[in-house]
């Protein structure tokens, strides 16, 4: 069963990972060394993306028969590699270390006994309800009522929050997908607790834009490794599509921080009207602005950070409805 709630961490549940001194330990491994040294054939100590895959689908776990099975039985997509580089690898440019191998191999392991757990109906993919249960299981209650998770406010959120890591539109998450919110929502668990009091569940606008640029500052290395000539060859790979719901530091040209104004009007909208701002409602939050970077970037064609009249003529003519160009409009990003 999922772990409850803990204290004041949130890192629990689904979002739970290994403690320290295990992933101190984990380069002991030997399936995890003889994985990385078969791919490790210049003997560099390091290994590259274009390797990576292969690497992981090398590690095997002899189970009760002695017959070793394979830990990731499929391929992962090349967004999901990119996102566990620049977790393990972002000091080495696509490159990662034998320590940093090991802990990637100990957590994505940890994220498939949790996937095991959270699909009850060993169907391999996971759907909402089950989604929405884990969600709960991990503390995370959008109703904040004690039998939340089965509602269907809770259903309605769960459901939101897997279409945004649902690549195949299929109406289910894989394990590839869910490694993806993983990874992702980690950032916002470590954001948050950087910003936020242990014993608080609510933040101010101000807080709010701490915790955006902290999220901007952390994101940033995965816009350099989506460049970066390890990453090159990756077949599938599109930096672009990569990088377009994202936010990081570089995103535009001339950074533009959010306004304080932006942060209230934020909060108001996912806070219900209120001036606070719950953890729950935060992690929403950071999907609407996803869906609202992505379609922005898709107008600012030269990353300037604020749209033209020409752009904004171009994105309106394109959904068939043309704008009137006698009126001089720039829309910014606050």
């Amino acid at each position: 069963m999922l772990a409850s709630m803990t204290g004041s961490s949130r890192k629990r549940g689904m979002f739970e990972e290994p403690d320290m001194l295990a992933k101190r330990q984990c380069v002991r491994n030997p399936e995890y060394q003889a994985a990385f040294q078969m791919f490790d054939r210049d003997l560099s100590g390091t290994i590259d993306l274009q390797e990576l895959n292969a690497a992981l689908q090398a590690v095997k776990l002899s189970v009760e028969s002695g017959t070793p099975q394979a830990v990731f039985t499929k391929p992962f997509n090349p967004n999901t590699m990119l996102w566990l580089a620049g977790k393990y690898a972002r000091q080495g440019g696509g490159h990662i270390r034998l320590q940093e191998f090991c802990e990637m191999l100990q957590y994505l392991e940890s994220v498939k006994n949790i996937f095991t757990q959270i699909d009850t109906d060993r169907t391999g993919d996971i759907s909402v309800s089950e989604l929405s249960r884990a969600l709960k299981l991990s503390g995370f209650n959008v109703t904040g009522l004690p039998d939340g998770g089965g509602d269907a406010l809770s259903l309605a959120v769960a459901e939101k929050i897997g279409r945004a890591y649902d690549a195949d539109g299929n109406g289910v998450l894989t394990f590839d997908e869910f490694v993806q919110l993983r990874l992702e929502w980690d950032s916002y668990l470590d954001n948050w607790a950087a910003n936020v009091a242990p014993d608080s569940n609510a933040i101010s606008p101000q807080q709010l834009l701490a915790i955006l640029e902290a999220i901007k500052a952390s994101l940033e290395p995965l816009h350099d490794l989506a460049f970066a000539p390890a990453v090159a060859g990756l077949s599938g790979f599109s930096p672009s599509s990569f990088l377009g719901p994202m936010f990081y530091n570089s995103m535009f040209k001339v950074p533009r921080p959010f306004l304080h104004s932006t942060a209230e009007v934020l909060i108001r909208k996912c806070a219900g009207g209120g001036a606070l701002l719950t953890f729950e409602q935060f992690c929403l939050l950071m999907e609407f602005l996803k869906e609202q970077k992505k379609k922005f970037t898709a107008v600012d064609q030269d990353r300037s950070g604020a749209i033209s009249l020409e752009e904004l003529g171009v994105a309106f003519a394109q959904s068939g409805l043309p704008l009137p160009l006698e009126q001089h409009l720039v829309c910014m990003v606050v």
